[in-house]
């Protein structure tokens, strides 16, 4: 689970999306909101249009979720925007010296735990939805 600035922007443009459901969401407006390029915001609405999460109306800027917001987890979009690739975090040397008394099993010890700790990660993830982080931006915006 590689972590790039596309998964937190991603959600931060449904979120936006969500909120103001009745304006005109453009690319260039979520561009400003986020600070990411246009073109990423574009790239993100095509990745989040093809995993059935976001509705998007070409010409008009009309943008709307697929899904209601209970339905749509941090994974996800995690996985529409990264992919899933629990290999991708954690990365071994591919030249770790199978003669050293350490590194002839140093890969077989560790990928358990970390396997675990990602396993971890995504399932959290999972529990986590778009209507949750909305019920939070709620209540830290009444402040």
């Amino acid at each position: 689970m590689k972590m790039s600035t596309q998964f937190t922007v991603s959600i931060q443009m449904l979120m936006i999306i969500t909120i103001f459901k009745d304006k005109k969401i453009t690319s260039e407006t979520l561009s400003q909101s986020t600070g990411a390029n246009p073109v990423m915001i574009r790239q993100l609405y095509g990745k989040l249009k093809s995993a059935g999460i976001l509705n998007v109306s070409t010409g008009m800027g009309a943008t709307s979720l697929a899904k209601s917001p209970e339905d749509i987890s941090l994974r996800d979009v995690y996985s529409a925007v990264e992919g899933y690739n629990p290999n991708a975090l954690f990365q071994f040397h591919p030249q770790i010296s199978e003669g050293c008394q350490v590194g002839r099993f140093f890969k077989e010890i560790l990928s358990v735990h970390l396997d675990e700790a990602i396993q971890a990660m995504a399932e959290k993830l999972a529990k986590v939805s778009l209507a949750q982080l909305l019920e939070e931006w709620n209540a830290v915006n009444k402040r």
